[in-house]
């Protein structure tokens, strides 16, 4: 799964941090968000891996199939 923006990507400092609980860019952020996000990826074997340029930021969720939980 991928979700995608076209906005100025994200500062490399920044990226750093992503998924970190309690950091957040945002003046009213919790900074709960992401962090909750990676934690139910976990849960369900995901990953979670982040793509980030100058035309935008895309996240993609990778879920293993029965296949690859053999491997």
């Amino acid at each position: 799964m991928a979700v995608k923006d076209h906005g100025k990507g994200i500062d490399p400092e920044v990226l750093k941090k992503i998924g970190t609980p309690f950091f957040t860019t945002k003046d009213n952020g919790t900074g709960l968000g992401l962090a909750v996000c990676y934690s139910v990826a976990a849960r369900h074997n995901a990953v979670i891996t982040v793509d980030t340029g100058a035309t935008g930021t895309t996240f993609y969720v990778r879920f293993k199939t029965i296949e690859s939980k053999t491997e």
